[in-house]
């Protein structure tokens, strides 16, 4: 039953990064030119309210800013069972800023596999940068 349910969990996982890293990917064979003419500061301050309206450069500007570990960690917190948090972890969430977060949360949350708790998970990512504030960077 333990080997079921860790196969399950790691299929998941996988399934989760793939969705993240996928899209991320594929920005970077974009042509450069074409980032250009809709992304300037302007457009990478708004905070959009779905990842529908998010920016292909801002989501991928976002993703840059943490490490793969610190992501992996976010990832299982919010959409995975891990219970803790360290230092490092929430010193980069933090770092990233609040809208980066919000919009890496949303994008994963409105993908097929996580859709139907799509309020669960937000409040989770909420969860966790507030933590992070509070008990690691204060």
């Amino acid at each position: 039953m333990a080997r079921s349910k860790n196969v399950s969990f790691a299929v998941l996982l996988f399934m989760g990064i793939t969705l993240i890293a996928s899209p991320i990917l594929a920005m970077e064979n974009e042509d450069e030119s074409t980032e250009a003419e809709y992304i300037d500061n302007e457009n990478l301050a708004a905070s959009p309210e779905s990842s529908t309206e998010i920016l292909p450069g801002f989501l991928k500007n976002c993703a840059n800013t943490i490490s793969k570990s610190t992501g992996d960690k976010v990832f299982n917190y919010i959409f995975g069972d891990e219970k803790s948090l360290d230092y490092d972890t929430c010193s980069e969430v933090t770092g990233s800023g609040k809208e980066c977060h919000d919009a890496l949360v949303k994008y994963v949350a409105e993908g097929a596999v996580f859709k139907a708790n799509y309020n669960f998970y937000l409040k989770r990512g909420d969860d966790l940068y507030n933590i992070c504030l509070a008990v690691f960077v204060d």
